[in-house]
């Protein structure tokens, strides 16, 4: 009987819920298989939404550029203004990624859509997502902040200088500093990635999903979700750092690796401005290929985790 139980998708048993771990090799094929088969309808659902996030940061980019010397002189109307378009920004690629999360993720649940030209829908579930996502980047914040703090404690308590430039002494306190302090971070991180994984198919497909639903989720599958978003993740990070490499090394050429740290920072913000055109086409390309992954995997992993072929929308 208790043979039978195990295998079931999902059965409360003594209060505890028996449930699928993640497939990791299969969520993986399975994201790269939506990516490359289903890569027309992808971009006829993200296409719009990447649009207008890369238009956001193009404008404040932009601004950017024509004020550069008023926003380093620390002129406050300029600088008001610059912020206030920052913060605007963020919001709509936020909220275009969070379009782009839901339809995304219910194609891979079972509501497919095809035959999309042009996609931006805006109704509970959108805003739900976006809300969520609002909710999860200020947690994560909000969770790296406490880390730095409670290392920052612990390395004053062994007496470890917090200054760049002091010395750190290999005895006894210090090293258990340091081992309390990586601990704490590793903690944190683990967090973020508990309440971030099942984020999008939790808001899809139940009445009470998000952050604490995608946090029950992945007890017990720390590693297997650490394991997907890193094979899924790490190659379109890879792509935005060549991307930028690209785009530093055509504005330095060869005197890009004699440039002091300080030098570099702000002659790359220069770079990017020559080049904002085509980073932007670049950037929103590789903001529809990573959403494609990212969901399309989250959604893989949740049906397997649930047990459900076919999941209940609410």
């Amino acid at each position: 009987m208790l043979s039978r139980v195990l295998i079931l998708p999902a059965y409360g048993v003594l209060g505890f819920w028996f449930m699928h771990k993640i497939p990791v090799a299969q969520t993986i094929v399975q994201a790269y298989r939506f990516l490359f088969t289903e890569i027309g309808t992808i971009l006829g659902i993200c296409w719009f939404p990447a649009l207008l996030s890369s238009l956001a940061g193009y404008f404040t980019a932009t601004y950017a550029a024509m004020h550069r010397p008023d926003i380093d002189a620390g002129d406050p109307r300029i600088e008001a203004v610059y912020t206030l378009l920052s913060v605007l920004g963020v919001a709509i690629t936020i909220f275009a990624g969070s379009v782009m999360a839901v339809a995304l993720t219910r194609h891979v649940l079972g509501r497919r859509t095809t035959g999309v030209v042009a996609y931006f829908a805006v109704g509970p579930v959108e805003w739900r997502m976006f809300l969520a996502s609002v909710r999860y980047i200020a947690g994560t914040m909000v969770l790296i902040v406490v880390a730095a703090i409670i290392a920052g404690f612990a390395f004053s308590l062994a007496g470890v200088p917090l200054d760049p430039g002091g010395v750190v002494r290999a005895n006894a306190p210090d090293i258990v500093a340091g081992l309390f302090s990586w601990a704490v971070f590793i903690a944190a991180l683990i967090v973020i990635l508990r309440m971030g994984f099942f984020i999008a198919p939790t808001v899809v497909a139940e009445d009470n999903g998000g952050l604490l639903r995608s946090f029950e989720l992945t007890r017990g599958n720390v590693l297997r979700a650490l394991a997907v978003i890193a094979v899924l993740g790490i190659p379109v990070l890879l792509l935005l750092m060549g991307g930028e490499a690209v785009v530093l090394s055509s504005a330095f050429g060869p005197g890009l690796y004699q440039l002091s740290p300080a030098e570099f920072l702000q002659r790359a913000e220069l770079a990017r401005d020559q080049k904002l055109v085509p980073w932007q086409v670049f950037s929103g390309l590789l903001f529809v290929l990573g959403s494609a992954l990212i969901y399309g995997g989250a959604a893989v992993a949740y049906r397997a985790r649930i047990g459900n072929d076919e999941p209940r929308f609410p």
